[in-house]
């Protein structure tokens, strides 16, 4: 009989350790709350556009993520975006960004940035158990059980990993019944990756509207400005209709606090007046636009993950952004593929 893994969460992190365990004889369970795959790396499709509205691209920082990405998946989707990020101040003064990072390939794909996730799934051959938000688990002497949301009961599992943020995972560890003495050290180590709230919104403009020193992106540096990120969506191909401009603009942590609750109309009114300003335009109204409101958008601390791997012992495993300590998409993969080799190493121990 197979062991049997299971995945909670099919962001980035998850998906990459799925990718690499699915060349064992393995039997791989991944459950995810929304409809999706890919989390916050996530794209969305209105009116002929195809826009990234949380993570915005990615580089490629090593050889296993360069192998991933040009070697194990298809190219065929992907595309180098033009154009360098810039950066400006609390009073919307742009200077030049750092022109070694702007040497560096920022990569999306013509369908979107969630493509990634998409493509690890068809070529690993992954199923994944969607719209299934796991709330607790429990531990038997020889095995592990998950239960969702809905009350379904998954069981006999050799392992577990958990990917979600780490408050969502903190309280799934909280509600799940296990040894207690790893389970508070558990919930203490997570404490410390602690995450920004951030509203992304998607400004579409008809006309050819364009970003100071022809920039793809510009990012605040003194992260006093309400806007903390805008880009220009053009940039990435297919994504945008000729003769149309889309603006993705994110928004600074404590402006999203401060409005959290605000009506779409408010954010998007606001968001459109803040970028007419900082790229000195006169744009008109948004031809339409879009929000999300991101409650953990990013980390700005991170977990120890060393400590978090006291409970592989137990089959319990952890990876994601909360062992990063920011939103990078290749570290995030790379924390699965740790994961990954984890499990394979505990499910070989005698």
């Amino acid at each position: 009989m197979s062991q049997k893994i299971a995945i909670i969460g099919a962001g980035l992190s998850g998906l990459a350790a799925a990718h690499r365990l699915s060349d064992h004889d393995l039997e791989i369970q991944i459950f995810e709350k929304s409809k999706g795959v890919s989390g916050r790396a996530a794209s969305r499709s209105k009116v002929g556009c195809r826009y990234d509205h949380g993570a915005n691209y990615f580089k490629v920082n090593c050889n296993e993520i360069a192998k991933l990405l040009f070697e194990e998946l298809s190219t065929d989707d992907l595309c180098r975006i033009v154009g360098d990020i810039h950066t400006f101040d609390k009073h919307g003064k742009v200077s030049l960004g750092d022109q070694k990072q702007n040497a560096v390939a920022k990569w999306s794909y013509r369908s979107g940035i969630s493509t990634l996730g998409k493509m690890i799934v068809e070529s690993s051959g992954l199923e994944v158990t969607g719209s299934s938000r796991v709330t607790s688990m429990f531990r038997s002497q020889e095995s592990w059980s998950v239960t969702t949301e809905g009350g379904e009961t998954y069981e006999d599992f050799d392992g577990v990993l958990l990917t979600p943020p780490a408050p969502q995972t903190k309280d799934i560890i909280a509600a799940s019944d296990f040894d207690p003495a790893p389970r508070s050290g558990i919930i203490s180590e997570l404490d410390k990756a602690k995450y920004h709230s951030q509203f992304s919104i998607a400004l579409n403009y008809l006309g050819n509207y364009f970003l100071p020193n022809d920039a793809y992106a510009l990012i605040n540096s003194d992260r006093e400005h309400p806007i903390a990120w805008v880009s220009l969506e053009n940039r990435k191909a297919g994504h945008v209709p000729p003769e149309e401009t889309l603006f993705i603009v994110q928004m600074s942590p404590q402006w999203t606090i401060d409005h959290y609750d605000d009506p779409q109309e408010t954010v998007i009114s606001e968001a459109s007046n803040l970028l007419a300003e900082l790229i000195s335009s006169h744009l008109p109204q948004p031809n339409w636009a879009d929000t999300q409101r991101w409650k953990f958008a990013h980390p700005y601390s991170a977990a120890d993950a060393k400590a978090m791997r006291r409970t592989s012992t137990i089959g319990l495993f952890f990876a994601g952004d909360a062992f990063v300590g920011k939103g990078r998409i290749p570290e995030t993969i790379e924390t699965g593929f740790n994961a990954a080799a984890d499990i394979l190493e505990f499910l070989e121990t005698p």
